[in-house]
């Protein structure tokens, strides 16, 4: 019993693993993984739940399995709450958590599949995205 709980625990674990892909980089940027603190580096694997921390002077261009772009300035934290892409199924859920600093989002096959399926909280509110591309300052 369990060892059908532990593959059932480690499935689901690799469910929410590689959702995207570090491409650019300068600075320090750091993701909180769980309890651990990880120093990022271009090609470093994105995971739903992680949170994304730039350290001052930095940024970090994420690339997402869809295509989405993120890029995030100089003092920025974020989560990744949670990310479904299956257009097979048809299931989709994109939601972010951003309490502090610059992003620049791009949508890509989400801005066309599903773009209700997409939320972008920030401080004051919610940002849905109907178009493709926005930018937010949170001071």
């Amino acid at each position: 019993m369990i060892k059908i709980i532990l593959l059932l625990s480690l499935f689901t674990l690799s469910l929410s693993a590689n959702i995207g892909l570090v491409k650019t980089l300068t600075g320090i940027v750091n993701i909180k993984r769980i309890d651990k603190i990880i120093t990022l580096n271009v090609g470093t694997i994105i995971n739903e739940g992680d949170i994304i921390l730039t350290e001052n002077n930095s940024s970090v261009g994420i690339v997402f399995k869809d295509g989405t772009r993120l890029s995030l300035g100089s003092k920025s934290h974020i989560r990744i709450e949670k990310y479904l892409f299956n257009p097979k199924e048809e299931k989709y859920k994109f939601d972010l958590n951003m309490t502090k600093g610059k992003a620049l989002f791009e949508s890509g096959e989400f801005g066309e599949k599903a773009p209700e399926a997409v939320e972008f909280k920030v401080p004051e509110g919610i940002i849905g995205i109907r178009g493709t591309k926005f930018y937010v300052d949170i001071k």
